[in-house]
């Protein structure tokens, strides 16, 4: 038994260890738990074939792995969602929430400004007009405009437009 909690305790230890490395190599913090808690998944499946002296390498280089593929196939989804996005962007000026759907809303304003998210938000998603985003935020519809084109301005400048 008490073989079991030391091997228990050094597993721990590698998923600590393995965890603060993927947070340190850019993975998110939830992407780093589900890539440990894989590894740990196959360590135990395959306790039997592995040695003590290959485990710490095997178990890290198991989770870089994952993460790398997690990586790929996120830089794939992201190539694929601007490029899909730029292409419905490229025949309209101001409709966005015509060819736009929710999650494309969402990815494409993750990195503006949270008062031009807002406003924008207000605009394409909820329907609201300049006046009544002016009378929700308590500013004045020039400053609506001049957020709201500002916004649409980064969106393109996003996505390789020139807007």
């Amino acid at each position: 038994m008490k073989k079991e909690n030391v091997l228990a305790s050094y597993l721990i230890h590698l998923g600590e260890e393995v965890f603060y490395l993927l947070l340190a190599k850019g993975a998110k913090k939830e992407d780093a738990e589900d890539i440990v808690q894989d590894t740990f998944y196959k360590v135990y499946t395959l306790l039997d074939n592995l040695t003590e002296s290959n485990i710490r390498p095997w178990f890290f280089r198991v989770s870089l792995n994952q993460y790398i593929d997690l990586k790929r196939k996120k830089e794939h989804q992201n190539i694929y969602l601007t490029e899909e996005i730029y292409s419905k962007l490229q025949h309209i000026d101001c409709e966005f929430d015509t060819f736009l759907n929710k999650d494309e809303i969402f990815y494409l304003l993750k990195d503006v400004k949270k008062e031009y998210k807002e406003i924008f938000l207000l605009k394409y998603y909820y329907d609201f007009s300049y006046e009544e985003i002016a009378l929700i935020l308590d500013i004045r519809v020039d400053s609506v405009k001049q957020k709201l084109y500002r916004s649409r301005k980064f969106i393109y400048s996003k996505i390789g437009g020139k807007k």
